[in-house]
């Protein structure tokens, strides 16, 4: 028993109840029996409209782990995951553009798969689908199946699909864009051919331009030798210049007594070779001998010796005149000579300088051209190498191409002989099994999408307390009987702990909805707690429908008639009899509500006096609002809930209305419970109650057996 009803907390909205396919056929047998009718008619006309054999065509397929090369090896055709690479070319088979060059192979045959008027990429995606494509697990092998109600020509088909795989897995698989790879080198190719004939034509220009036949670092140029050469000669005219110009500047310096002698002496040198100064001297020197020898002896006061003196006099001077004259002339001319030597040494100075300059320019074109030729021969060798490599690329592609790649063929496809399945009798098989599915699927559906309370449960997930006690519907079996008495045996047990410890003698009885056995348990409560010694009375306070078990012979007045004015209460309760313990009717009630409640409150007052509890049968909870006042009033407010009558909303509702009014004390009891065959609790529970009776009757037997002995 619950202390309090502000206790009760409503909790989410549960399932329905629990999956027990058996119950659920128990419940609604004759919905499924119906649902399994329809569908085997219904499957029975589609087995014999659809049921044809299909055929099957099946090819092999060989996934290698690792690409054998024929050139060589190459890292880009690793596979770095099988799993991944196998389940790849499982779906590159039925690939569109491949099905769809598949049946353009087909030619004339493509009514094999194509229907008439259908264009080619409907037929294509319907290939599509059709196509079954699995890798063979363990293993390194992928089966390619198609299934068709037309064996003709379905091997052809799916060989005619794994040959083009093969071809577009060769281009892609082995070598990703191959034909964008070869465009691409080809296009490289042409592009440094072109670098290298523009290279050669521009160093044959410069070869001509430099008249050299070849180019190479080890040859030093040829202008290098010239500036070698020149600057020497530059040097040495520099020096002879320098030479002349001392030698003409001591020569005209006549002022210092260096020059004069420097002179001199080049002039008395010069003169003293001199062809006709010789010959003048010698024959003046021969007159000269002739005169002395003439004078030889004779007095100085001779006449003759005076005129040879004379004469030798003339000579003396005719010498040194002809002497001065010849040095006079001697020296210019030696002047002259050194002044068109320095011109000359000057002159041969500039020119070797500009010729210089003129070797150095050119020694500059000339090593540009040069060093340019020798770039472009680096640069050719360079490209040279390049397009090596890319050519041996080229012939690798061309070469590996052709190999066989990852995947090759294990089995082809060979032509059905016999279907695999299909025909009438297996589908009809197929609809039967389905028919029973869905005859026992729909029950559990049904009662999956029922959300009415089923179990106990339940009511303890929404009001958070379990209930006090439960009720199943018996149906006359011995076993369920026994649990009911055993259940009403229990709550008259807690009703009475609820007077004897907290004194509570008016209990109020109530249900969620109507049909929920309000009425018959008040009724047996009252009689069970007469057996235990408790004196009680019922109390029908349902105006809306008068129970006639508590009516008597002859007619007394109700509880209608009390609240009227009319009769006494212990006049109007209805003595124990037939069963049926001490009860107050509600007589002929004007309306379908009550009236008068403090004449009600003072009547149930009076009853508490007279017995030890007072049970008050109320109408639902939910449709009068009577119940309200009734559960303000009692000491303990008992709400039955209706298995498989409420639903969570509805009791979470009536819990609400309790926690408002918030009674002394409410407790909750679950009614009408169905048990099946199915399993559960509660047939669990009634099966060892069956084994409890069975052990207690061997036993009474065999005392009874033993005192007869």
């Amino acid at each position: 028993m619950n202390a309090s009803a502000s206790e009760t907390t409503p909790t989410p909205l549960q399932p329905g109840g629990t999956l027990m396919p058996l119950v659920s056929f128990q419940r609604h047998r004759r919905i499924a029996l119906i649902v399994m009718a329809v569908a085997v008619v219904l499957g029975a006309g589609f087995a014999w409209v659809k049921g044809k054999a299909v055929y099957s065509a099946t090819a092999v397929l060989y996934v290698a782990p690792r690409f054998v090369n024929i050139l060589k090896e190459s890292k880009e055709l690793d596979i770095p995951a099988y799993d991944q690479f196998i389940e790849h070319q499982a779906l590159t088979v039925p690939r569109y553009d491949i099905l769809l060059e598949s049946l353009a192979k087909l030619g004339d045959k493509r009514y094999v798969w194509q229907r008439k008027q259908e264009s080619d990429r409907r037929a294509a995606e319907r290939l599509q689908a059709a196509l079954d494509v699995k890798p063979v697990k363990d293993s390194y092998l992928i089966t390619v199946t198609l299934e068709s109600t037309t064996p003709d020509h379905l091997d052809e088909l799916v060989n005619i699909i794994v040959d083009t795989y093969l071809e577009k897995s060769r281009e892609s698989d082995s070598f990703f864009a191959r034909n964008v790879r070869l465009a691409s080198l080809q296009e490289r190719r042409t592009q440094i051919q072109d670098e290298i004939n523009a290279r050669l034509a521009r160093r044959t220009e410069i070869a001509q331009e430099l008249s050299v036949t070849t180019f190479s670092e080890q040859i030093a140029s040829p202008y290098d030798k010239l500036l070698v050469e020149s600057q020497n000669a530059l040097a040495t005219a520099q020096r002879n210049r320098l030479a002349s110009e001392a030698a003409l500047a001591l020569f005209e310096d006549r002022s210092s007594r260096q020059g004069q002698d420097a002179i001199a002496a080049a002039a008395f040198d010069t003169i003293q070779k001199d062809p006709g100064l010789i010959s003048l001297k010698g024959s003046l020197y021969k007159r000269r001998s002739d005169l002395l020898q003439q004078a030889s002896g004779l007095d100085p006061r001779h006449p003759l010796k005076i005129q040879i003196d004379r004469e030798l006099k003339e000579i003396d001077e005719e010498l040194s005149r002809t002497a001065d004259k010849l040095t006079e002339q001697v020296a210019k001319s030696l002047i002259d000579q050194r002044r068109s030597d320095v011109k000359r040494d000057r002159q041969i100075e500039q020119e070797l300088a500009q010729q210089l300059e003129s070797f150095r320019q050119k020694a500059s074109w000339f090593a540009a051209l040069y060093n340019e030729a020798l770039s472009l021969n680096d640069e050719i060798e360079r490209n040279r190498k390049q397009l090596d490599v890319i050519d041996g690329r080229i012939e690798f592609f061309e070469l590996e191409s052709r190999a066989p790649g990852f995947v090759r063929v294990e089995t082809y496809a060979r032509p059905p002989e016999l279907p695999v399945k299909g025909g009438r009798k297996k589908l009809f098989a197929v609809v039967l099994v389905l028919a029973m599915i869905l005859g026992a699927a729909t029950p559990v559906g049904l009662d999956m999408l029922d959300q009415r309370i089923r179990t106990t449960g339940q009511v303890a997930k929404i009001i958070g307390h379990r209930p006090v006690a439960w009720f199943v519907e018996h149906h006359g079996s011995p076993e369920l009987k026994r649990m009911s008495a055993d259940q009403l045996r229990r709550l008259a047990i807690a009703v009475n702990r609820e007077r004897e410890s907290q004194g509570n003698r008016l209990v109020l009885l109530t249900s969620v909805k109507p049909e929920a056995g309000v009425t018959g348990l008040t009724l047996d409560l009252a009689s069970e707690l007469a057996v235990l010694g408790v004196r009680t009375v019922v109390v029908e306070a349902d105006p809306r429908k008068p129970d006639p078990r508590y009516r008597a012979e002859p007619a007394k007045p109700g509880l209608a008639d009390l609240l009227a004015g009319s009769g006494q209460v212990p006049a109007a309760v209805v003595a124990a009899a037939d069963g049926l313990p001490d009860r107050l009717g509600m007589g002929i009630a004007p309306s379908r509500q009550l009236f008068a409640y403090p004449t009600l409150r003072r009547c149930l007052d009076e009853l508490k006096a007279a017995y030890d509890l007072v049970l008050v049968d109320a109408p639902p909870l939910l449709l009068s609002a009577d119940t309200e006042y009734l559960v303000e009033v009692a000491d303990v407010t008992l709400l039955l809930v209706g298995a498989g009558q409420v639903k969570p909303g509805e009791l979470r509702r009536a819990a609400g209305i309790l926690q408002k009014i918030d009674p002394k004390a409410v407790g909750f009891v679950v009614t009408r419970l169905e048990v099946y065959r199915g399993g559960g609790y509660y047939a669990k529970l009634a099966e060892e109650f069956a084994l409890a009776a069975a052990g207690h009757e061997n036993e009474q037997e065999h005392t009874s057996r033993r005192l007869e002995g």
